[in-house]
């Protein structure tokens, strides 16, 4: 995804499928507030309806009402363009796995926290019986995947 930053023209017809650029703020002190994001998430998400409006509004909330329920309905989750790592945690009763996103690793970060964090979620699937569907819970634990949900 970083890649297409810088290759594909910022006139080019199709942009707006790939990349949403300056992104607004979600939050104050957001670590990469204003920077550009893969609305490839979205496109592959949601459709290339939902990444129009966005591009048109910037208002994610509105480009998901235009979402195309046919297109991956067994996706809950998608990130073409983070960084960071997942955890998994496995018990007699439930899965979780955890995903921790920070912001592009451009340099060292010498903090005894590892800095800051871009977001983390947590899908978790309690124990289901025989014949039973599993039902993934989503629970956003800081910030805000706006273009991967």
């Amino acid at each position: 995804m970083e890649s297409l930053e810088h290759k594909l023209p910022a006139d080019h017809p199709l942009r707006a499928l790939y990349l949403a650029d300056g992104v607004a703020k979600a939050a104050p002190n957001t670590p990469d507030a204003g920077a550009t994001k893969p609305a490839v998430n979205m496109l592959l998400r949601h459709g290339v309806r939902s990444c129009l409006e966005y591009q048109r509004t910037r208002d994610v909330k509105q480009a998901r009402k235009l979402s195309n329920p046919d297109l991956s309905p067994h996706l809950s989750f998608l990130d073409m363009g983070g960084h960071g790592y997942a955890t998994v945690r496995v018990s007699s009763v439930s899965f979780e796995s955890e995903f921790v996103c920070i912001p592009r690793p451009l340099e060292r970060i010498e903090r005894p926290d590892g800095g800051p964090l871009s977001y983390r979620v947590v899908h978790r699937a309690q124990l289901w019986a025989k014949g039973e569907r599993p039902r993934l819970e989503q629970i956003v634990l800081e910030g805000n995947p706006e273009f991967s949900l």
